[in-house]
């Protein structure tokens, strides 16, 4: 596990204006990593379908505690050693979208290895690109490969174009793998899960993290 040095706040999203793009999943694997890790999580669960709530409905009691709300409004800012993980809707563009961004550190854009993802991820990506917060720098754009299958040539189309992205960092690849579906139907992440059987997750996760700390 990735040690936290000093003490934080910070704020990030999960989000590709194409739904099905596993954003949930990574908004709870990485809540069930800072929750393991000691700090104050909370999961703001603005999508529809209400994934994340529905995780954490299913979470143990026994595990680290990870907070959900439906509304950004009731979020107070924390003095130190806490995370906010937005978990947003598709299909949000324009000035709803840039508005979402001003509450925002960073965020995070996974996308499919598929045709019809990457060119909708293409549209997003340079949306993103024109948004004033984006334009100040004041936010940074992480982009994940997500379900990822590395011997396939789609993988490969996938990786090749998130390495094109200039100004946003292509961080890290995340597989196609069963410890994400047992992590939906439990409550678990990855990180309350066995060392043994999540070692390659976790290492696929620690880009990501380092990421999310240094900004």
């Amino acid at each position: 596990m990735i040690l936290i040095r000093g003490s934080f706040m910070k704020t990030l999203m999960v989000y590709n204006s194409k739904g099905g793009s596993g954003k949930s999943t990574i908004c709870t694997n990485l809540a069930s990593y800072y929750a393991q890790s000691g700090m104050d999580v909370t999961i703001i669960d603005l999508d529809p379908q209400q994934s994340s709530m529905q995780w954490l409905k299913m979470r143990p009691i026994s595990k680290p505690k990870i907070t959900g709300t439906t509304s950004s409004s009731k979020i107070q800012k924390k003095k130190k050693d806490a995370i906010v993980i937005y978990d947003l809707p598709a299909a949000i563009h324009g000035d709803r979208l840039y508005n979402y961004l001003k509450k925002t550190n960073m965020v995070i854009v996974p996308v499919l290895p598929s045709p019809i993802d990457m060119r909708a991820a293409s549209d997003f990506i340079n949306e993103l690109r024109k948004a004033g917060p984006v334009i100040r720098k004041k936010i940074k754009i992480g982009l994940v490969a997500n379900r990822a299958r590395a011997i396939t040539n789609i993988f490969l189309e996938l990786d090749n174009y998130l390495l094109k992205q200039k100004g946003f960092k292509y961080i890290t690849a995340l597989r196609d793998n069963t410890n994400y579906i047992k992590s939906a139907k439990t409550g678990l992440g990855i990180y309350d899960m066995g060392q043994a059987q999540t070692a390659q997750d976790r290492e696929e996760f620690k880009p990501l993290i380092r990421w999310i700390n240094s900004n």
